[in-house]
């Protein structure tokens, strides 16, 4: 009966470092997806057509600044607490 009892204990703690293992992978997903996203399509253009590739990489470095932009502007906002 203690062998069951401790083989149970065993199973939980896999369990935890499971839960914990995909806690991560979600975080990560969450994190660098859209960044992975984009340079898979670069990387899938180069291989059809170096210059698409080329200038796809240009449009979203473009498009990066803005986003940076906006995001700036938004946080600034979110802190104005005077208005």
């Amino acid at each position: 009966m203690r062998n069951t009892v401790k083989k149970h204990a065993v199973m939980m703690e896999y369990v935890i470092i499971a839960v914990l293992i995909a806690a991560a992978v979600v975080v990560a997903v969450i994190m660098f997806g859209k960044n992975v996203s984009h340079e898979m399509n670069v990387a899938t253009k180069s291989m059809s057509d170096a210059k698409g590739a080329e200038n796809y990489q240009g449009e979203i470095q473009k498009n990066s600044a803005g986003d940076i932009k906006k995001a700036n502007e938004h946080e600034k906002a979110m802190h104005n607490y005077d208005k």
